[in-house]
């Protein structure tokens, strides 16, 4: 019992030490009621041992829990996250699926109504652009020859 109670009051010294207590070496001893203290300092009877050292307990767990609940608050924001950004790349693949599927079927269409319909006055296109052909060279060799006289 008298081991457990040093060391205790030691854990509790250790994790309260302050950096201007922190220069002066770590004293402990036991006292039987009574008894004057070989020191100054604070006496903690066994109630208040192990109170001290329950919260030093209650505050790593508290520490933990808060670190847990930080970790799933993140992972649930960036999952959330994730979430929304492929909703929005799915959306944007299906509206480019549906495009490309219109403009295919228009595509089809008019190749459809081209190969259906072919151009039944090529031959006057022939005749129209021999004639202008003719005509320009004739204009050409009059202008040419008014030039040189």
């Amino acid at each position: 019992m008298k081991n457990r109670i040093v060391s205790q009051i030691l854990a509790v010294t250790l994790f309260s030490a302050t950096p201007a207590l922190a220069q002066d070496a770590p004293r402990y001893t036991h006292l039987d009621e009574a008894e004057a203290a070989p020191f100054a300092g604070t006496l903690f009877n066994p109630s208040a041992t192990a109170q001290l050292l329950a919260n030093s307990q209650y505050s790593f767990e508290e520490c933990d829990l808060r670190v847990e609940y930080e970790i799933a608050r993140t992972t649930a924001n960036m999952q959330f996250q994730i979430d929304s950004l492929q909703i929005s790349y799915d959306s944007l693949d299906e509206r480019h699926n549906l495009l490309m599927e219109i403009k295919n079927d228009e595509i089809d269409t008019y190749r459809e109504l081209a190969l259906e319909q072919p151009n039944k006055n090529n031959h006057w296109w022939m005749a129209g652009g021999v004639v202008a052909g003719i005509g320009l060279t004739l204009g050409t060799l009059y202008a040419a020859s008014e030039i040189m006289k």
